[in-house]
């Protein structure tokens, strides 16, 4: 005798069940680490900046006020006008971050996120000599408190939980955390 066997409907529900929490999970992990990679990107762009801005500084004695005197090759072409502190010299972005030359004597450069869930968080690189009580020469992980681009989550929701960033202080629009 043939006997057909199949799913009941409450096993059936049982698995579809699991799979949506798996995708859920599997969703949020893939979501954080596409953010990770772009936010890896504009950083690297950042460091690039940074250096090619003290061999600026070493040829002649003041930090550039443009990306076309530095010895970097920019992909991002779009300009912005978004200000990080009111004194931008030149800015840069892809739509997602911006980069930007502070107009300061001390060769401040910035990398902010413009779009997305992170949007307003970002990294500033202080050259020696930077005068906001920070240690200088020193990468930061900022997440902007208040003035233009705000960043819309908790505390720590991109500098800590991404990047192990621990929180300093906040000055001035910035929260500022230490990077690792």
């Amino acid at each position: 005798m043939y006997q057909k066997h199949g799913f009941t409907l409450i096993e059936l529900l049982v698995v579809v069940l699991i799979i949506g929490i798996l995708s859920a999970v599997a969703l949020a992990q893939y979501t954080k680490a596409v953010e990770k990679s772009r936010a890896v990107q504009a950083l690297t762009m950042l460091k690039s900046i940074v250096q090619a801005q003290k061999v600026y500084y070493m040829a002649n004695g003041a930090y550039a006020q443009s990306f076309d005197d530095l010895d970097v090759e920019i992909a991002w072409t779009e300009r912005d006008n978004f200000l990080v502190s009111g004194n931008v010299a030149d800015a840069r972005s892809n739509g997602d971050w911006s980069i930007q030359l502070l107009n300061s004597a001390d060769g401040r450069v910035y990398a902010g996120r413009l779009s997305g869930q992170y949007k307003g968080g970002g990294f500033i690189f202080a050259n020696p000599g930077m005068s906001v009580g920070i240690d200088p020469d020193v990468l930061w992980c900022v997440e902007r408190v208040h003035s233009g681009i705000v960043f819309g989550k908790e505390r720590g929701a991109f500098c800590e939980k991404m990047f192990a960033g621990r929180f300093v202080k906040q000055v001035g629009g910035l929260n500022l955390f230490q990077m690792p």
